[in-house]
């Protein structure tokens, strides 16, 4: 690491340790243990014993009482790395950081009469300007953010004050947007805080002063006025002062230290993008197979000469428009994607350009050379684990910094591509900053809308619109991987439809490993609505195989699950909600709506006022929680658990060893966490409004007498007082009710669930395919109640597998014009005699020599009168009718006419129904037989 990237390091973690340390370390100190410990250079985020006895090794060659300063700075660095960079460090370092959260707690309270004292004058102001309405100042600004937002530093708070675009424009619900002061981040990050009405009012006028800006040195110097002007201690350093604003928070709001950490340092979280790019993809395109299966059989290395098609768009960046998108290349589909990156670039722009020179699209394309010696198939960019394996080798390969920055930017644009999703850009960001990540998440009846399209898609294949709706649910409701739904086996998976409660297992299996290495034990409840889909999933599953995968046909590989039931979901996701999005964020998604689950449990909140629809009311109840949570609380009640545990015990069951890592990677924004915990800022408590603080609220003038009009219309109370009660007597109101008059946000009911029945609308789906064979076959085998799945793989599997199609036209006509096909004497063949002529040869050549009927096997028997010579009809037999290694059978007859009977019997062993359900089929085309 370069002298340069140790000092941005040093500063960046001596920064962090000044709020969140309680023990002084030095700049140099970290510097030479960051220059001595080679942490940079390590592949993955990991301390363990060997790493620290390198270390303390270099430490203890030192003669003096630096030993000292240089450990202090070590365990420094250490608590830095587990808590903002999100390493996993010794067991006993873990120790040593929670009893040094401790302490910083212990030297919090040690100036909680000093923030009394600051918050009690700053209250006196408050009421005053109410009254008096004089110059907003940056002083009492500081105080109005530090005690009424977030117990933030100066340094944040001066960029708030400097920043008039810092509200945002959502209608109902402005936030604070706080850019984030991180070093080394691949992009600007920013995370959004809740707004109080009255925190809303302040920051507005404040901008419509059009003040000047303000350093953190000077605004430290103007609280240090404001402090001896009012006969306060003063704060000995600028540090100080966020730390008055926490032990406020503390006392004042009741809440645990780790929330008020997260309130602290907006770089514990990252805020959801306002910018949604609107995807390509239409709902048509969603099911859509736009890859070759035979691809997967056999993936040989292409010898050929590579072909870059990118350089073509270079040459005619003029007309692109006549430049053909190229096809996709199983054996190497970089030239594609490179070609997409490109054009991409030409029509919009950068990040931070909407139109870049060409010469920067050349530079920022240039990667033949680097891409050549690794190609990548389209199998292996499915494949999470292998592409994830292949970026790393590119990367490393690369010698040249630059070089390396613009494929990062390449992998960028990959992970945002169908193929290539599962890209883990935080392999590639400094180890010593936080690792990168992906905002995005839907709220519960955004899910429900996507399940809707999902299973309302007019599919003719009942099984892949039922296996992607299921996969869907368990990434969102079981908060789980994409590798971790395809590896889900039968046996990993136990429901309750009277409850709704599902327990999943994540374990190891042949097909891959947990990402921790270790299963874990997951609890949660289904709604109502999606709860007969399951039944639906585990009735077709009931005799499979507890190894087998729990979605997907038996002995279905694992790719063609990931791109038949994987990739729908992504793609219907990218369709509704954005360009960002993948199937990873339905974890993000779930995990969020976990933590409301057990924010509003441990806070009591009424089950009414637990979510904004009723879908969401239902999931978070306290009946949900306590089904959810059953296994932990054994029938006792919140008040009797331990809830100091319970962000722990989320922990298990998501997979994560801290709670600093969910915070970071999956609980995106703070904004909604003040309105959970804090009855201060819930919306719909009550409090107590004076008539001047109401006025200024509203935006009335101090001495305005509208003030009893608007109240008439908002409190019933107000209206039945006296006189000279409305006068004096402060007015109770809540925050909904305030924001209804200052943003116009009318009176909203709760909206009612989905109208769609999802089990009846799967069915439809069922009905759907009945002029497909597998679909036909699999609704009479739920109506004759004998649904044997291993038979529907095989003929899945033998047949056309997913390129499910409905009986063309042409072997419609095919079939009318053969015989009846009747079942043989034996039952296990469909047997079909026929004379042995052109024409029959024709159409039974149309109507079975398809894919669908890729699971029979056809045997010829040609039965000729003695006294005719046979050899015409046997080379018309041959020649028209046979296939390679087909079985023919010539019998000699006394008298009558000559015919071909054909039998066509399964390549294994089914049940004899299976073949009188193909029969079936087969009859319902033909006009010989009635219709069954």
């Amino acid at each position: 690491m370069s002298e340069r990237l140790i000092n941005l390091h040093t500063k960046q973690i001596s920064d962090y340790l000044i709020h969140f340390w309680p023990q002084k370390v030095t700049e140099d100190a970290i510097f030479w243990v960051l220059d001595r410990w080679q942490l940079a250079e390590k592949k993955t985020r990991i301390i363990d014993n060997s790493d620290l006895k390198c270390i303390n090794r270099q430490i203890n060659s030192i003669p003096t009482g630096k030993q000292r300063i240089y450990r202090q700075a070590l365990e420094g660095i250490l608590f830095y790395l587990a808590d903002i960079a999100h390493w996993q460090v010794p067991e006993f370092v873990k120790h040593t950081i929670s009893d040094t959260n401790l302490k910083y707690f212990e030297e919090l309270a040690k100036g909680t009469a000093h923030a009394q004292l600051i918050f009690s004058r700053y209250q006196q102001q408050k009421t005053y300007f109410f009254d008096a309405r004089g110059t907003l100042t940056p002083s009492f600004m500081a105080l109005m953010i530090g005690f009424e937002v977030a117990p933030l530093s100066l340094a944040h708070i001066s960029a708030i004050l400097n920043n008039p675009d810092a509200i945002t424009n959502e209608k109902h619900n402005p936030r604070l947007a706080i850019t984030h002061m991180g070093y080394g981040a691949d992009e600007l990050r920013a995370t959004h805080y809740y707004l109080s009405i009255e925190s809303y009012r302040f920051l507005e006028n404040y901008y419509a002063q059009s003040p000047p800006r303000i350093s953190s040195k000077c605004l430290y110097a103007d609280l240090s006025s404001w402090l001896e002007e009012n006969g306060l201690p003063a704060c000995i350093r600028k540090q100080i002062w966020p730390k008055r604003f926490q032990i406020h928070w503390y006392l004042r709001f009741q809440l645990p230290p780790v929330f008020i950490k997260d309130l602290a340092n907006p770089e514990r979280h990252v805020g959801l993008s306002n910018t949604i790019t609107a995807s390509k993809i239409k709902e048509a395109d969603i099911y859509a197979i736009d890859w070759d299966t035979k691809w997967f059989d056999s993936l040989a290395k292409s010898q050929k000469k590579i072909r870059w098609p990118h350089e073509i768009l270079l040459k005619h960046s003029e007309s692109l428009e006549t430049i053909e998108t190229p096809p996709w290349d199983a054996n190497n589909i970089l030239p594609r994607l490179l070609f997409d990156y490109t054009k991409q670039l030409l029509v919009y722009g950068g990040v931070k350009k909407a139109i870049l020179a060409l010469g920067s699209i050349k530079s920022y394309t240039s990667l033949k050379s680097k891409l050549e010696p690794y190609p990548l198939c389209y199998a292996d960019a499915i494949s999470e684990e292998v592409i994830n394996a292949w970026a790393k080798t590119v990367y490393e390969s690369i010698d040249s910094d630059n070089v390396k920055v613009t494929f990062y930017n390449f992998l960028r644009f990959l992970s945002y591509q169908e193929q290539t999703d599962t890209l883990d850009l935080s392999n590639f960001s400094s180890p010593l900053v936080p690792p990168s990540v992906s905002p995005a998440r839907l709220n519960i009846d955004e899910l429900d809308h996507l399940i809707k399209t999902l299973i309302d898609n007019k599919s003719k294949h009942p099984f892949r619109s039922l296996f992607c709706t299921i996969a869907a649910l368990l990434g969102f409701y079981a908060m789980l991987r994409r590798g971790e739904v395809l590896r889900l086996r039968r046996k990993d998976i136990r429901f309750k439809p009277s409850t709704g409660l599902l327990t999943v297992t994540v374990a190891n299996t042949p097909e891959g490993k947990t990402k921790s290495n270790t299963s874990r034990e997951i609890y949660t409840t289904i709604p109502k609505q999606y709860r007969q889909l399951l039944i639906y999933l585990f009735e077709i599953k009931k005799h499979s195989d507890r190894d087998q995968p729990l979605l997907g046909f038996e002995g279905e590989k694992y790719h063609s699950r990931q791109l038949y039931y994987l990739l729908p979901v992504s793609r219907a996701l990218r369709c509704l909600f954005g360009s960002h999005f993948n199937f990873h964020h339905l974890r993000h998604s779930g995990v969020h709506i976990f933590m409301l689950q057990t924010l509003h449990c441990v806070s009591n909140t009424p089950d009414e006022l637990r979510g904004e629809t009723i879908l969401e009311c239902e999931f978070l109840s306290s009946k949900a929680v306590r089904i959810r949570f059953d296994y932990w609380f054994e029938g006792r009640s919140v008040c009797e658990i331990n809830d100091a545990a319970l962000l722990d015990e989320m922990g298990l069951q998501i997979g994560h060893i801290h709670y600093s890592t969910t915070r970071w990677s999956y609980l995106h924004d703070i904004e909604w966490l003040l309105p959970i915990v804090s009855r201060t800022h819930s919306p719909y408590i009550s409090r107590e409004y004076t008539h001047s603080e109401l006025r200024y609220l509203f935006g009335l003038k101090p001495n305005s007498n509208d003030l009893s009009r608007i109240l008439l219309k908002l409190s019933p109370d107000y209206a039945n007082k006296t006189l000279g009660q409305k006068r004096s007597q402060p007015v109770r109101l809540c925050d909904n009710k305030l924001r209804e008059v200052i943003f116009g946000q009318g009176v909203q009911t709760k909206k009612t669930l989905s109208t769609v029945d999802y089990a009846l609308a799967w069915q439809k789906s069922i009905n759907n395919s009945k002029r497909t064979l597998l679909g036909f076959i699999f609704k009479a085998m739920l109506k004759n109640k004998a649904l044997d799945l291993y038979s529907l793989s095989f003929i899945w599997g033998n047949g056309s597998k997913h390129h499910i199609q409905t009986v063309s036209k042409k072997q419609h006509t095919a079939l009318s014009n053969l015989p009846p096909v009747a079942l043989s004497d034996d039952g296990q063949s469909l047997q079909i005699t026929l004379a042995c002529n052109s024409k029959n040869a024709r159409a039974f050549t149309t109507a079975f020599r398809h894919s669908d009927w890729g699971w029979l096997t056809s045997k010829f028997v040609l039965s000729v009168n003695r006294k005719i010579n046979s050899d015409r009809q046997l080379q018309l037999l041959k020649k028209l009718f046979i296939q390679k290694n087909e079985v023919v059978q010539i019998y000699k007859q006394s008298a009558g006419k000559t015919q071909l009977t054909i039998y066509l019997s399964p390549k294994t062993s089914l049940p004899p129904n299976v073949l009188k359900f193909a029969q079936n089929f087969i009859q319902s085309f033909q006009p010989h037989e009635v219709q069954q």
